[in-house]
Parts: structure tokens; C-alpha cells; sequence
């Protein structure tokens, strides 16, 4: 199935997208400790964060959607039956891929303008902007390609007349299985805190 390679690759992309924001992080306390102590700056920090911020959170949509780490208000989405939330999750995949269809659009919009303007940042680094929107527009454009192959799966699912499977693909899991998975990550913290102790 083509979700396996999305999630392995959607994966590392989220720990690139982390690692950016940890040293966004990291240069910020350098900056801190650099003015109180030293009464000096790096300069341009942030706009590296903000750089760091926008790059990062967008490579994590992908890996996002397709664990179901997102926010989701399921009060009446609960009260349907197997087809009415299947339609309710291919309803709500249609909308992001048409959202995000139109984000990148005007993202890469914005991008091509930075080009062909040779637009910098207004700090002492004077960073071409081409290059941290690049990153960010990449970013946007792989969580759209995710949405839409896993809109496809779905949609071959309930060709097939399987909605349960609309539903394990890009459905809210259910109390029963969040708590199992809550517990059996427990459980694996657990014996792994008693290895580290023995």
C-alpha cells in the first residue's frame, strides 16, 4: 500500500521540520545569554525562528495527517454509523486537499514573486527570501500530495463498499482505541524506565 512509504517518508520530514525548530530554539537561548551577558546579539534570530517555524510546522501536516495527531471535534461524528462517518471523512479530505490545493497556489505565488524581485530579509542577514519559502512551499506541497493519495485510498475503499476501512484510513479513532493505545505506550515506557534501572 502506498500510505507505508507516504508514513516512512512523512517521518522524516517530521523529524527535519523538529530538528529545525529545536535549533531555532537553541539559537534563541544563545541570544539571550549573549544580551544579558555580553551586551551583544547574533542578530536576525528572529527571523531564523520565524523561518524555522513556518518550515518546520508545515513538513509535519503530512506525517500529521496521516497518524491522526490532529484536532478533531467528533461530538456528532460519534452518532453516525460506519457509511455516515466514512462520508463525513472523505468529506473532510476533500476540503483539505481542495484548501491546501489553493494555499499552495498562492504560496507558490508568493514564492515566484520573491524570484523575480531577488527579495531579501529586512535583518543584517539579509537572507534571500526564495529560500525559506522554498522549504516552506515543499513542505505544503508534500502534505497535499499525502491528502490526495490518502483521499484516493479512501475513495477505492468505498468503491470496494468497505467502510470500515474509510474509517481506519482517516477516520477519529474511537475512545476504546485511543485508551489501548494510551495504555500499551504506557506499558512500553514502563518497562523500558525498569531495563534502564536493572
Amino acid at each position: 500500500m502506498p500510505l507505508k512509504g507516504l508514513r516512512a517518508i512523512s517521518r522524516y520530514i517530521l523529524l527535519a521540520g523538529g530538528f529545525l525548530i529545536v535549533i531555532a530554539c537553541a539559537l534563541i537561548v544563545v541570544e539571550i545569554v549573549m544580551r544579558q551577558v555580553f551586551r551583544r546579539s547574533l542578530g536576525g534570530v528572529d527571523e531564523l525562528a520565524g523561518f524555522a517555524l513556518a518550515v518546520g510546522t508545515a513538513w509535519s501536516f503530512g506525517a500529521v495527517l496521516l497518524d491522526k495527531a490532529h484536532v478533531r471535534i467528533d461530538t456528532v461524528y460519534s452518532h453516525f454509523g460506519d457509511k455516515g462517518r466514512a462520508l463525513f471523512d472523505i468529506l473532510s479530505l476533500t476540503g483539505t486537499v481542495l484548501f491546501m490545493s489553493a494555499m499552495l497556489y498562492f504560496a507558490t505565488e508568493v514564492l515566484t514573486t520573491s524570484i523575480r524581485f531577488g527579495a531579501s530579509s529586512q535583518s543584517s542577514l539579509a537572507i534571500p527570501k526564495s529560500v525559506p519559502q522554498a522549504m516552506w512551499v515543499a513542505g505544503l506541497g508534500w502534505f497535499l500530495l499525502v491528502a490526495v493519495i490518502l483521499l484516493c485510498c479512501c475513495l477505492a475503499a468505498l468503491f470496494r463498499g468497505d467502510w470500515k476501512q474509510v474509517g481506519r484510513l482517516a477516520g477519529a479513532p474511537d475512545i476504546e482505541t485511543e485508551l489501548s493505545a494510551e495504555l500499551a505506550d504506557t506499558e512500553q515506557r514502563n518497562a523500558g524506565e525498569k531495563g534502564a534501572q536493572s
